[in-house]
C-alpha cells in the first residue's frame, strides 16, 4: 500500500515487526561553512515497531552504530566519531524511540546521542507493503547542537536532513 497524506491508509501493517538492518539505511545531508554538502550514512544495528489493530503505534525502537559514520573521507569520518562529535567509543549506539503516530502518519521520537535524548519530528513519506514485509520511507530534519554533537560549530551548520529507509519484517 502507498502513503495517501491526506488521512490514515485504512489497512496500516498492525502487529510486531522486526527491523531488517542489512535491509535499511539511514543516510543524512549536512552543509559545510562553504555550503558544500556532505552526505554519510549510520550502518542500521536493529529495531522494532509494534502497532495496534487501529494502526496506533505502541512501540517503536531503532538503534545504529555510531562507530560506522561514514561520509567517504577517511579524516573527517575518524574526526566525527571521536569526542568532539559523537563520541564513538563511550556511546557506540545513536538510537530511537517513540509512541503514537498522528493521522497523517508523523512521529516525533526520541533520538538519544551521547546519552542527550532530543525530540525528532519525522515525516512517513512512503509506506508500502510487499507480502511480509512492510518498507517505511521518512525524513527528519535534526539539530545536531541540540542533540549534543557540536564541535566545529562554525564550520558545520546544526542542521541535517535525515533520510531513512527501514524495511520491517513481521515477528512470529
Amino acid at each position: 500500500m502507498s502513503l495517501d497524506h491526506t488521512a490514515r491508509p485504512h489497512r496500516v501493517p498492525t502487529g510486531a515487526w522486526r527491523l531488517e538492518p542489512a535491509d535499511s539505511t539511514v543516510e543524512f545531508t549536512g552543509r559545510h561553512f562553504f555550503l558544500l554538502p556532505v552526505r554519510g550514512s549510520f550502518p542500521v544495528r536493529s529495531g522494532r515497531v509494534e502497532l495496534a489493530p487501529d494502526g496506533a503505534l505502541r512501540h517503536l525502537e531503532a538503534t545504529v552504530a555510531a562507530a560506522g559514520f561514514e561520509t567517504g573521507n577517511p579524516q573527517r569520518d575518524t574526526a566525527v566519531r571521536g569526542p568532539r562529535f559523537l563520541d564513538a567509543e563511550r556511546h557506540p549506539e545513536l538510537r530511537l524511540a517513540g509512541e503514537g503516530l498522528a493521522d497523517d502518519l508523523s512521529l516525533t521520537a526520541r533520538l538519544e546521542v551521547k546519552g542527550r535524548a532530543t525530540p525528532v519530528p519525522f515525516t512517513v513519506d512512503e509506506l508500502t507493503e510487499r507480502g511480509d514485509r512492510v518498507v517505511v520511507r521518512a525524513t527528519a530534519r535534526v539539530d545536531r547542537h541540540a542533540c549534543g554533537v557540536g564541535g566545529m560549530r562554525g564550520l558545520v551548520r546544526a542542521a541535517l536532513l535525515v533520510r531513512v529507509r527501514a524495511v520491517f519484517v513481521r515477528e512470529g
